[in-house]
């Protein structure tokens, strides 16, 4: 069984060839993202930027995939990817504002909310149904 989490991790056109760069750094990644995600679509913003959602996932960082990608977000949050240069961010903006993750765990407080890409698109949202 196991602790699930639901996940989104969704990245700008500009920051698809870092993300590359972290796939290559684990190869299991890629099939996380090409075979086991729920949804990947990859002109999300129909300007290139891709959106991936895992449901009911172990999202656990003894998995290698999911550290390195957890790398990869703390990396972003940071604002601290090489080589995303100053003349990148007067173009593009700031790394925070390129990158979009949330996992929301069982448990009803366990959430992390980061960065700002499609911020009004990707959101959280906990209802009551009936």
């Amino acid at each position: 069984m196991g602790y699930r989490s639901e996940v989104v991790l969704a990245i700008s056109k500009e920051m698809v060839p870092y993300f590359m760069v972290t796939m290559a750094q684990c190869p299991d990644i890629r099939g996380l993202v090409f075979e086991h995600a729920d949804r990947l679509d990859q002109n999300y913003d129909d300007e290139g930027g891709w959106l991936m959602h895992w449901s009911d996932i172990k999202w656990y960082e003894t998995y290698p995939e999911i550290a390195t990608i957890e790398k990869f977000i703390e990396n972003c949050d940071g604002d601290m990817l090489e080589s995303w240069t100053a003349e990148t961010e007067e173009e593009h903006g700031s790394v925070y504002q390129n990158f979009r993750f949330i996992r929301m765990g069982e448990e009803y407080d366990d959430v992390k909310s980061l960065g700002e890409f499609c911020y009004d698109s990707i959101y959280l949202s906990r209802e009551v149904s009936f």
